[in-house]
């Protein structure tokens, strides 16, 4: 299953080691939250700016011809400095499919080896990008814009972010070393797993130089599946690439410079404003709110706390774009109120898991945002897209919670609230219903773009949160440093994944695939189907991020090469990325119920969301049938395509 790592905070304080390695670990860690914290901070900064670009071209008509790239740099800045933040936070994921089902210490014994894998891969982007950076020096290179910025001090973002990375893995390495150096010689049969890994790896190297494609492939699931995180593992399979297939050590130059200009494209920059305006809203407590509004409106119904369940986590999910963020942050909330009022527990489960799912749906979706990094689709025209989609998608799952609840009978009706506590309910509650007006308005409208409807979105966080005293500047650091962690993340696999397609573009995979598709002759809703089918699989291993960033630079030729629209098939993906969330053994969003109700046992929470991923699959089939569902909002705007 796809795992966040698990921060070690504290276990260095178990071990048995000097003290100066105590106040070194000390010192890396405060290295690392220090980073975290400033990038936090120039994040808020970047929201601030191009919220000035929005009312300076608007009502000015005086637009800059700054605020773009510097948001540009700071960006390429923010994915490599959060590098280590991140992974003192635990938040990079890894599949721990296979891992799971070690015994702790033979798990102790492969993590040190996956870990010493990602330091190589951070010392690689330190090293090589230290040689871009000098280039840049000597050639005295400056960015093509106005701004004439020196190119080297935006790259050198990568080598510091690097370098932080590969002293919080010194650190993780250095703990894992002595608990491994600690096992009883009767314990060596525990190093089957990495001497298993060690095979299969070195197989996979021999293969690329008689397969490239197939070893390759085999490589990457290796790493994978042996628990390397994703955004090392994709990295590392590029490395490899360009290293046995491409011109050997020299060619390793391509990894960090590839993942800079992964970097240098400003839709991205949505993501880490997306996440940290989200950030700010949970912090002011809008989930409780919105919930709380939810259940006074329509609380008295028939299942009305599980409508109610659907309805605010549609909601937050146009104000968070994470179906994760979505699932926990309604569901502490939700789940208690169902089952105190003994709602079917597997119905309260399944609208908490699927209701999350609504995240990546509604905009705005970072899913989204990758799919408009890679194929070059108009990010507002795909928010747009997933409108009607999502509000339809939540409607079929309101039906089945409705009928549901009705059949079952055994659960305790809500009181009809009076009109005033309603309208309390609503004044509280206006704040977080105003969010996704906003956004979806501004965008909507032609008031601003995608990008910066996200800064606004920060903004008015920021300012609801302090106006209302629900963020205190005593925990303001905190706050926009937890921002960074997620986006941090998907940011750094992101490069990983870009660094790996390159390798793959120059073995020409996209064309092999189409040619070959084209050749068989195949009807090409056979080969939507068989797309499809390859998303769902991959999602019972992987999560949505790395999903989309290995498939779509291949299969997003094919499609348009069959005649359908980038905008349809991105919304089809991410509906099958939704039914990934809640699909074992993956399904991240269980995991989120399994946390929140410790008494449920994953066989109940799967039982659960069974039904809403059958419903997800006939709206798979009616979206098919009638793509206008996702295509006709954008017409409206003036998209060109459809």
């Amino acid at each position: 299953m796809a795992k966040v790592l698990e921060p070690d905070h504290g276990q260095t304080e178990t071990l048995t080691v000097p003290r100066w390695d105590k106040w070194l670990w000390l010192a890396i860690d405060k290295i690392s939250g220090l980073s975290g914290s400033f990038m936090g901070w120039l994040m808020l900064g970047v929201a601030l700016i191009n919220c000035y670009e929005v009312i300076a071209r608007k009502f000015f008509n005086a637009p800059t011809d700054w605020i773009m790239d510097v948001s540009v740099y700071v960006m390429i800045w923010f994915t490599f400095i959060t590098a280590g933040y991140t992974w003192k936070q635990g938040k990079h994921v890894r599949v721990d499919l296979l891992t799971n089902k070690l015994t702790l210490i033979s798990r102790q014994v492969l993590e040190l080896a996956t870990h010493l894998l990602v330091l190589f891969y951070a010392v690689l982007l330190s090293v090589k990008g230290w040689e871009m950076v000098s280039l840049s020096l000597v050639y005295h290179k400056l960015t093509p814009s106005l701004l004439h910025f020196p190119v080297w001090l935006i790259q050198f973002g990568l080598v510091l972010g690097s370098a932080i990375l590969v002293l919080q893995l010194i650190r993780q390495v250095a703990t894992d070393g002595e608990a491994v150096y600690k096992l009883p010689p009767e314990k060596l049969n525990h190093f089957l797993p990495v001497a298993t890994f060690i095979i299969l790896a070195v197989i996979s190297f021999w293969l690329v130089t008689l397969s490239p494609i197939l070893g390759l492939i085999v490589l990457l699931l290796t790493l994978l599946l042996y628990g390397v995180p994703i955004f090392a593992g994709l990295g590392l399979v590029g490395a490899t690439g360009f290293f046995l297939l491409f011109g050997g050590t020299q060619s390793l130059a391509q990894v960090p410079f590839i993942g800079y200009k992964a970097m240098n494209e400003f839709i991205l920059l949505c993501l880490p404003l997306f996440v940290l305006g989200g950030g700010l809203m949970m912090s002011g407590g809008i989930g409780k709110e919105l919930f709380d509004l939810c259940a006074k409106w329509v609380g008295h119904l028939p299942g009305g706390l599980a409508v109610a369940t659907l309805f605010s986590c549609a909601i937050f999910a146009a104000i968070s774009g994470s179906s994760v963020a979505t699932a926990a942050t309604i569901g502490m909330i939700a789940l208690p109120a169902m089952l105190t009022r003994n709602y079917d527990r597997r119905l309260a489960y399944g609208c908490i898991a699927a209701g999350g799912t609504l995240g990546i749906l509604i905009p705005p979706s970072a899913p989204m945002i990758v799919y408009s990094a890679i194929t070059g689709e108009s990010t507002g025209a795909l928010f747009m897209g997933g409108v009607i989609p999502g509000i339809l998608l939540i409607l079929f799952m309101v039906i089945y919670a409705v009928s549901q609840a009705k059949r079952t009978g055994s659960y305790e009706k809500m009181a009809s609230a009076t009109i005033k506590e309603k309208m309390l309910a609503f004044k509280e509650g206006v704040w977080g219903l105003l969010a996704p007006v906003i956004i979806l308005g501004g965008i909507y409208t032609g008031l601003f773009t995608p990008t910066e409807a996200a800064a606004v979105l920060v903004l008015y966080a920021f300012l609801v949160g302090i106006m209302r005293k629900r963020i205190k500047p005593g925990n303001l650091s905190e706050v926009v440093a937890d921002g960074t962690t997620s986006a941090g993340m998907i940011m750094m696999i992101i490069a990983g994944a870009m660094v790996m397609g390159a390798v793959f573009t120059q073995l020409q995979v996209p064309n092999i695939i189409s040619e070959a598709v084209i050749e068989a002759g195949l009807n090409r809703w056979w080969v939507i189907g068989a797309i499809m089918m390859l998303m769902i699989s991959l999602g019972m291993i992987l999560e949505v991020a790395s999903i989309l960033l290995i498939t779509i630079p291949i299969l997003y030729p094919l499609i348009t090469s069959l005649g359908f629209n980038g905008v349809w098939f991105c919304i089809l993906a991410v509906v099958n990325m939704e039914m990934a969330l809640i699909t074992p053994p993956v399904g991240l969003n269980l995991f989120v119920i399994s946390g929140i109700e410790r008494r449920a046992t994953m066989a109940e929470i799967i039982r659960g969301v069974i039904p809403f991923i059958l419903i997800m699959a006939v709206f798979l089939v009616l979206l098919c049938f009638f793509p206008r569902l996702a295509t006709w909002l954008p017409a409206t705007m003036g998209f060109k395509g459809f």
